[in-house]
């Protein structure tokens, strides 16, 4: 009997346990989480993590300020470990 091993690499997903969003004035919550679930980016709390998905967000969140006339910003991101397999979404409103 012949037994075939195979070698898996292990993927490491992180879940989403926080989003942050810093200096957004002028715009609601609900304004926020509604663009971003129009757009279908998913970047919410106990969402898996993934990197793209917080570009697209950082993305919509700009075009959302310049809507709401904020062109002197821009949006940062910062994406916090938190061990074991979980991180921390910060979304910040920088002056140019």
């Amino acid at each position: 009997m012949a037994m075939l091993f195979f070698a898996q690499s292990e993927v490491q997903t992180s879940v989403i346990r926080s989003v942050k969003f810093e200096n957004f004035k002028g715009v609601s919550m609900d304004e926020v989480t509604h663009r971003l679930k129009d757009r279908g980016v998913r970047v919410a709390v106990e969402q898996l993590y993934e990197p793209e998905q917080v570009t697209s967000a950082r993305k919509v969140l700009q075009e959302l300020l310049e809507e709401k006339g904020r062109r002197d910003v821009e949006v940062k991101s910062d994406v916090r470990p938190i061990p074991p397999r979980s991180v921390e979404v910060t979304f910040k409103a920088v002056k140019n």
